[in-house]
């Protein structure tokens, strides 16, 4: 067994012997490599100094005006916009009948919506049976009251009390 190892031992050597001697040639025959400058970094230039106003472009178009130019322009607003007027003399008109109170109709999309406030507490109806504008809003209306139509232009709500007509009802 010493033998057939010895010989394989040779024979290696013999074949890998020119392979490497190849491989150190072929790797130092080569140019040597030059040493290469980086590129220079570039300076941050100095922060521009601040203009009024950028010149309106050649094509006609006028610049917007800054964030501050608007604020300033723009009066304040109330503190607390759903709060009541301060000043305002007419208060809000209770219906006789109802006992509710219309402080104001909109639209969302195609939906009319009246505010009102009840006894019961304030809140938003819809056209309706029991006047909810969702399955999942508790009712606002007392037992018997429904919502026939809400006329968003005039400001007019009009019930109806177990399906009997009443006058409309408009916001003062």
């Amino acid at each position: 067994m010493t033998v057939s190892v010895t010989w394989w031992k040779q024979a290696a050597e013999r074949w890998l012997a020119p392979v490497a001697l190849l491989m150190v040639a072929g790797g130092c025959g080569g140019e040597t490599p030059t040493a290469t400058a980086l590129p220079p970094v570039p300076v941050k230039p100095a922060p521009l100094p601040e203009t009024s106003a950028p010149a309106a472009p050649p094509i006609g178009l006028t610049p917007l005006p800054s964030a501050e130019e608007v604020q300033q322009a723009a009066p304040g607003g109330r503190a607390d916009p759903f709060g009541p007027l301060v000043g305002v003399e007419a208060a809000d008109v209770q219906d006789p009948t109802t006992g509710l109170t219309l402080p104001g109709v909109l639209l969302v999309g195609d939906q009319k919506r009246a505010m009102l406030t009840t006894a019961s507490g304030s809140g938003v109806v819809c056209v309706g049976s029991d006047g909810r504008c969702g399955e999942d809003v508790p009712v606002l209306l007392p037992t018997g009251w429904s919502v026939l139509s809400i006329d968003v232009e005039r400001g007019c709500i009009r019930l109806a009390l177990n399906d009997e007509p009443q006058e409309p009802f408009c916001m003062a």
